[in-house]
C-alpha cells in the first residue's frame, strides 16, 4: 500500500490545518517517519492495507506535532484552544472549549500519533 502527500494533505484539510507549500519537506518527512514506524512495529516490508488510515492519521499528527513542537502551528484552531467541546444538530450549535491548556492540543495530537492496538493485528514474529 502508498501512502502519498495528497491523502496527508487531504486529512490535513478536515482536521482543519491549512497546507501550505512550505510544508512539503516535513510532510515527506512525517510520512516517511510513519511508514519506517508502522514497518518497525509490525515487522512488515510494507504498509498493511488494513492500516491505511491509521497511517495517514499517524502522518498527520507526527507533522502537527513537529510543527507545535517548534512553534510554528500558530493560526490552527485545535492550537488556539478552538477544540470542538459539543456540536447541537437541531438548529446546529457548535461549542468550543473555553481553555487554551496546551495538553488539550497534546492529547489532540497524541490520539493521532500514537500507534494503538491496531497494529497489533498486523503484526508478524520475527526470529
Amino acid at each position: 500500500m502508498t501512502i502519498t502527500i495528497n491523502d496527508i494533505t487531504d486529512r490535513l484539510a478536515q482536521l482543519g490545518y491549512d497546507v501550505q507549500e512550505s510544508d512539503e519537506a516535513a510532510l515527506l518527512f512525517a510520512l516517511g517517519q510513519t511508514e519506517e514506524k508502522i514497518k518497525n512495529i509490525c515487522n512488515v516490508s510494507e504498509i498493511p492495507d488494513g492500516l491505511f488510515y491509521k497511517a495517514v492519521d499517524m502522518a498527520c499528527g507526527s507533522f502537527l506535532g513537529m510543527l507545535n513542537m517548534t512553534g510554528q502551528l500558530s493560526g490552527y484552531a485545535a492550537a488556539d484552544g478552538r477544540l470542538i467541546k459539543t456540536v447541537t444538530e437541531g438548529d446546529t450549535t457548535v461549542t468550543y472549549q473555553d481553555s487554551t491548556a496546551a495538553s488539550d492540543l497534546s492529547a489532540f495530537l497524541s490520539s493521532l500519533s500514537i500507534p494503538d492496538g491496531e497494529l497489533i493485528k498486523y503484526r508478524k514474529f520475527c526470529w
